[in-house]
């Protein structure tokens, strides 16, 4: 309400090279009845990979999400878990509708990058790390099964500076979501992947 002259602008977007990138975030127990915020973010974007460990992406917000948790979350860890859980529910609808779309016009499918700024839970997913919580095995296997079918194409583990999402979780949020909403661009700082299908990672 206190800026009613901004608003989100959309830019062409090269549909050959795109990718569908989610930014997920949670914050554990910050509400004022102490339950978890979850929020993410998704972006339809061009990327271009720089020099110093960090991408430059330009293009559009197609969906985001702030709500409350409705489970008990009982970690830092669970909370972002149930963040990307729901980014991803939205990514892969999201991602089927657009390879339909693809498809037709004859081009490859979108690919699907999410990004988090937890590395407990990029090593959960990526580096085969577990938990002890057994309510979120499940989840994780189940993301971790999507990301070995390839549904996921890559996780990324980024700078929490430069994660949007923030924006949905926190009262005290980064910059990330406003330089983008005021250029269609953001640079992130990239701090682990794998690079795939090969076999070698960082």
């Amino acid at each position: 309400m206190e800026n009613l002259n901004r608003g989100l602008c959309y830019i062409p977007v090269d549909l050959i090279n795109a990718k569908l990138m989610v930014f997920v975030d949670g914050s554990f127990a910050n509400n004022s009845d102490l339950s978890s915020q979850l929020g993410f973010i998704l972006m339809l974007v061009n990327e271009s990979t720089n020099a110093d460990s960090t991408f430059t992406i330009r293009g559009n917000v197609i969906h985001y999400s702030s709500t409350k948790c409705k489970r008990v979350t009982r970690s830092v860890l669970a909370s972002k878990i149930y963040g990307m859980v729901n980014g991803f529910d939205i990514g892969i609808a999201i991602a089927t509708t657009l390879w339909i779309i693809t498809e037709r016009l004859g081009l490859a499918a979108v690919p699907l990058v999410i990004c988090t700024d937890s590395y407990s839970l990029y090593k959960c997913l990526v580096k085969l790390g577990t938990t002890k919580e057994k309510r979120l095995m499940i989840d994780i296997m189940a993301l971790r099964q999507s990301y070995e079918r390839r549904e996921i194409t890559e996780i990324r583990w980024i700078n929490g500076e430069d994660n949007p999402a923030d924006a949905f979780t926190k009262a005290s949020p980064n910059r990330a979501l406003e330089r983008f909403i005021d250029s269609n661009e953001l640079t992130v700082r990239i701090e682990g992947w794998v690079q795939r299908p090969t076999a070698s990672s960082r």
